[in-house]
């Protein structure tokens, strides 16, 4: 009789053990829809092919409190068909009230914000991952996530679509991601990998994901999880043709200039695109950044589409291929290859120029003015377990026989064990585009140099170290890179340790940034920086640093003395409300050096930023910031430049914008006329593919104002006749 009792519960909890046993990091597995079924992508989960997906729900926290239980319940459930595979997040939360949902731009979905983000590698390589955001309102954003810096890149956009459902115990999402837009290999037994995470910004702004996080883990998505079940279409080649056209009027007249943006998916791994008389005008205003008292350039984010396939290629150890110094591209190709222990991405351009060459040097950045040119660009890695290895070509040729530039080198990273990795990089440049001294290239003797870079890496639970050194040689010059300081000798040093819950904070870091330059043919100190610091996070968002540069040395020139500085620099982030949902300030006080005078001062250096919603449709992004050095009754240097971006939500992918901006400029008791800049724009994005834009701006940078009207249409030739 026990024996006969005994059998069954067994049975039963052999039966139902697979349930049970589900953990953090289980393997995530995919349904395939029926023949004939298909989705209504309207967020709800409604469809009866839901109810027999499989569900993922353990989930853990990694913010504030990492491998705590989750405050609210979210599960996972994946299906997919011959041309896309789908996620719905049932998003539970037991204050629904609490959820806060505002609509935003693309690419702004933030942690201010409920949201769901799923991270797919589907090479398995657990090098790069393209992650997909939406918001509890139906707000997207996407991007690539690159394990080697752990950086995440919100310029490119995919094709893909996204819709979320308020419900009476939370919300839920549906995400429909096709096999186009997916970077995938044809070799079956390359592993698809997945991970999902939710924000939930309360009081403590909270972080959950589907797999368990250890601190030391080389970057977040080192650990995803496996995606199981997925069957590849059987036709996955497509072409997609995206003809636009922009109309500009300005003092000139009217001018309207088309172009046609192709991209062709020639096999799996292998994408080809192409770009004829691109418009790569920027829709959106570069922020201001203050430069009148710097020596060395300021680095720009690209913003052009051209540049965004497989955009972790383009990042090694350092910034070797800088896209923004294409100025104007007449016509561009490119090829991106992406395999399983293999990719790489070449692209060649046709530049009119009209910008500016970098000319580095130990104390500063000089220009030239950027010919046309003609450029070959490229990376290709490897991947071997725990080594990564990599090459990297740019060969640039001015036109007019002006000379040429080309800069060739391979990079390595290397996991030693679970606390250690080492990267490193040498370029090897030749060039004989020589400036003549006047700011202009011309075709001079070539020079050879050299740069090397290396970085070791150590980092346990709540210790982190690292150390490196930055060689590079006075003639070493990289046109189609950012290198703003050439003839040096860079080591620096950085370590923290780090407490968590001490004082009711969420983490509290001690640590000290270190690093010496020197002139490589002098021996002398250019700069030296002994930097002790305190960083801690809390409640509501708030981040907040603490740094004394007291043993703080720079010297101007080869011959001039070298300056002393000591000044604190602080700041903090904080989300004071639902409403006022960011606020940031950065402050710097003290000693500091007067690049032009070349002599130390007091000075100050100041930005504010926040964000606010005073009505549900409407966001204001006001910043400001600050640079000052005293003198002898009124400043020897001050210059600020604020900005203020107001957006008015006409619906989820509809809106209008207007951005102010005001920069000043004052030396010597000598004020400079006040640069002004007015733009407004409405947008109506239907797709990545399908944009319309029409605005206006004035610009006025104390000459003759220089005012314009525009229409931009890019259609996606597919989505339109798919609507006929």
């Amino acid at each position: 009789m026990m024996i006969r009792f005994l059998l069954p519960l067994l049975l039963l909890l052999l039966l139902a053990s697979p349930a049970s046993a589900q953990q953090p990091g289980s393997p995530m597995k995919a349904e395939r829809l029926a023949p004939g079924e298909s989705l209504k992508l309207d967020g709800r989960l409604d469809h009866a092919a839901w109810r027999r997906a499989p569900v993922y729900d353990a989930f853990v926290e990694k913010d504030p409190k990492l491998g705590a239980p989750p405050p609210q319940a979210t599960r996972v459930q994946l299906l997919f068909d011959e041309q896309a595979l789908y996620v719905g997040i049932t998003a539970l939360d037991t204050q629904p009230d609490l959820i806060i949902a505002p609509l935003v731009r693309h690419d702004q979905v933030m942690r201010t914000q409920d949201f769901v983000v799923v991270y797919v590698d589907p090479i398995g390589s657990k090098r790069a991952a393209q992650f997909f955001r939406v918001s509890a309102a139906g707000s997207q954003g996407d991007g690539m996530h690159t394990a080697a810096d752990d950086s995440e890149d919100f310029a490119p956009d995919f094709d893909w679509d996204a819709a979320a459902h308020r419900t009476a115990d939370g919300w839920t999402a549906v995400m429909r991601l096709p096999f186009a837009s997916l970077r995938f290999s044809e070799d079956v037994s390359a592993p698809w990998r997945i991970m999902v995470a939710r924000r939930l910004p309360r009081e403590q702004f909270h972080l959950v994901t589907s797999v368990n996080m250890p601190r030391e883990q080389p970057s977040f998505i080192d650990a995803m999880q496996p995606l199981e079940g997925v069957r590849l279409p059987e036709r996955h080649h497509f072409l997609t043709l995206r003809p636009s056209v922009t109309v500009r009027h300005d003092d000139t007249g009217t001018h309207t200039d088309a172009s046609l943006d192709v991209k062709w998916r020639a096999r799996a791994e292998l994408v080809i695109d192409g770009t004829l008389n691109p418009d790569f005008s920027q829709v959106a205003l570069d922020v201001p950044q203050l430069s009148g008292n710097q020596r060395f350039a300021l680095f720009v984010a690209e913003k052009r589409p051209f540049f965004f396939e497989s955009s972790d290629l383009l990042r090694s150890p350092t910034e070797a291929l800088y896209t923004r110094s294409l100025t104007a591209p007449r016509a561009g190709l490119r090829a991106t290859w992406r395999g399983a222990g293999l990719a790489g991405t070449l692209f060649g351009i046709d530049d009119r120029g009209g910008g500016l060459v970098l000319l580095p040097g130990p104390y500063g950045t000089e220009f030239a003015e950027q010919p046309a040119s003609r450029v070959l660009a490229g990376r290709v890695q490897a991947d071997r377990g725990d080594l990564q290895g990599g090459l990297m070509l740019a060969s640039r040729r001015y036109a007019d026989e002006r000379g040429d530039n080309l800069v060739l080198g391979p990079d390595v990273g290397l996991r030693l064990n679970d606390h250690w990795r080492l990267r490193g990089q040498w370029l090897h440049s030749r060039t004989s585009a020589q400036d003549d001294g006047t700011g202009t290239l011309r075709r001079g003797p070539a020079t050879d140099d050299d740069r090397v870079y290396a970085r070791v890496f150590y980092n346990r639970d709540r210790d982190e170290f690292n150390l490196g050194i930055d060689d590079t040689g006075r003639d070493f010059r990289h046109d189609t890179g950012f290198v703003y300081q050439s003839g040096t000798r860079r080591v620096s040093a950085w370590a923290g340790r780090g407490w968590g819950g001490v004082l009711g904070l969420n983490e509290l870091w001690l640590n000290a940034d270190a690093y010496q330059v020197q002139d490589k043919q002098t021996g002398r100190v250019i700069e030296r920086k002994l930097r002790p610091g305190i960083w801690l996070t809390g409640s509501r968002n708030l981040e907040a640093w603490l740094e004394w540069h007291g043993e703080s040395r720079q010297r101007l020139s080869a011959d001039g003395a070298l300056l002393a500085e000591r000044y604190w620099r602080g700041g903090f982030v904080f989300t004071p409300s639902p409403w006022w949902n960011f606020a940031e300030v950065n402050l710097s006080a003290g000693r500091k050096v007067d690049a032009g005078e070349g002599i130390v001062r007091d000075g100050r250096d100041l930005y504010v930023y926040s964000r606010v919603r005073p009505l549900p449709s409407l966001e204001l992004e006001p910043s400001w910031s600050l640079a000052r050095l005293d003198g002898e009754g009124r400043p020897a240097f001050r210059e600020t430049a604020g900005q203020l971006l107001a957006v008015w939500h006409l619906g989820p992918r509809n809106h209008l914008r207007a951005i102010l901006q005001r920069s000043t400029l004052e030396r010597g008791g000598v004020e400079a006329a006040p640069s002004r800049t007015v733009s407004l724009t409405w947008s109506l994005r239907r797709s990545a593919g399908t944009v319309l834009y029409v605005g206006a701006s004035r610009a006025d940078d104390g000459g003759t104002p220089v005012r314009e009207a525009f229409v931009k249409l890019q259609v996606d030739v597919d989505e339109v006749l798919a609507s006929f």
